[in-house]
């Protein structure tokens, strides 16, 4: 890592662990409150292609009973209102929502209700469920084949292990979200539930507690599947539950990494798909802090990211982009734009 990108690192690092206390402070108030008989809950606009739902603002857990107070995780569901817009066309993406994420005020959307394939944004569901059933994130994984070879069949993204390796559960994590890892993916689904079959199980069920909308999973790393699908909205809420997790939020953050592994001496760097096509900081009052990429031949292009926006914290979705890059200067400019109220990206002349 140069020293430009440390420095950003640093930088963002220290944004996140105010962003946390913040949230844990607007928690704590808002229990205060309904202690105390003041508070309410607002009620949420039906959308028109999906049942109507509870409102999706929640506080739920699988953790210990012993860990909730120090872990109870926090999101919201994006709601367009009246000031809501849709997006407009210099944003290369068939669906998208950008909303609020301490409210889940939509600033503006494009069809976020429509069903999508989510690919490798499915990993941050991943990511959440491994967190909340495994204790020992020290315990150790052996790669088998059967953990590795499929996907170099498949051609998909693999953090690099080779059979017979081990990682801690802990490094299979950055391996999932830095490198989009499916190896990574499979050993961490197979040591918290015995098989993939079963870990996705625990996905539906995440996915039902947070009264998701219209997401159903078949894998847990988002291979194409007709019956794995989700939509912009859904995947965003994921994404807010995620930030509300310290170590979830800590990993999406994170630039690179370096998995040890036995048979690579120097270990297997990694690095995060989304901070190695962009710093997070190009866009005047714009800080993105982390996220996640995705692509399949179906999916296309996919980016979900949060942003520091001139003191606020925001949550984009893009699917569909026709360019990996048009998905990254679609990313920086919605937050710019939209939030910022400043202009879209201008990639640098060639």
């Amino acid at each position: 890592m140069n020293k430009e990108r440390e420095r950003r690192a640093k930088f963002r690092r220290s944004r996140s662990c105010a962003a946390v206390l913040l949230l844990v402070l607007s928690i704590s108030g808002a229990l205060t409150a309904s202690l105390s008989g003041c508070g309410g809950k607002e009620s949420v606009p039906a959308v028109d292609i999906v049942p109507e739902t509870e409102p999706l603002t929640a506080e739920a857990t699988t953790q210990p009973e012993e860990q909730e107070e120090e872990q109870a995780a926090f999101f919201v569901y994006p709601e367009r209102t009246d000031s809501s817009v849709k997006l407009g066309k210099e944003i290369d993406a068939k669906n998208a929502v950008l909303f609020n994420a301490e409210t889940g005020q939509t600033v503006a959307y494009k069809d976020e209700n429509v069903q999508i394939w989510p690919a490798s944004l499915t990993k941050v569901m991943t990511l959440i469920v491994v967190v909340e059933n495994v204790e020992d994130l020290s315990a150790k994984v052996t790669f088998t084949e059967d953990m590795i070879a499929p996907f170099i069949d498949a051609d998909a993204s693999r953090s690099g292990y080779e059979p017979g390796e081990t990682a801690t559960i802990e490094e299979l994590l950055y391996g999932i979200i830095l490198a989009s890892g499916a190896d990574s993916a499979k050993a961490a689904a197979v040591y918290t539930a015995g098989s993939e079959e079963a870990f996705v199980e625990l996905m539906n069920k995440k996915a039902e507690e947070m009264g998701l909308r219209r997401t159903h999973f078949t894998n847990t790393t988002g291979l194409h599947d007709k019956q794995h699908y989700s939509t912009a909205a859904d995947m965003g809420a994921i994404l807010s539950y995620a930030m509300s997790i310290e170590l979830c939020r800590k990993i999406l953050m994170t630039e690179e990494y370096i998995l040890p592994a036995e048979q690579h001496p120097d270990g297997i760097k990694i690095e995060s798909t989304l901070f190695s096509r962009m710093y997070g900081d190009e866009m005047p009052g714009v800080l993105v802090e982390g996220g996640k990429t995705g692509y399949t031949d179906q999916s296309l292009h996919c980016v979900e990211a949060f942003a520091d926006v001139n003191g606020t914290d925001y949550i984009l979705v893009l699917c569909g982009s026709t360019t990996k890059w048009n998905a990254v200067y679609g990313t920086l400019s919605a937050f710019s734009v939209y939030c910022a109220g400043g202009k879209a990206y201008e990639p640098p002349a060639k």
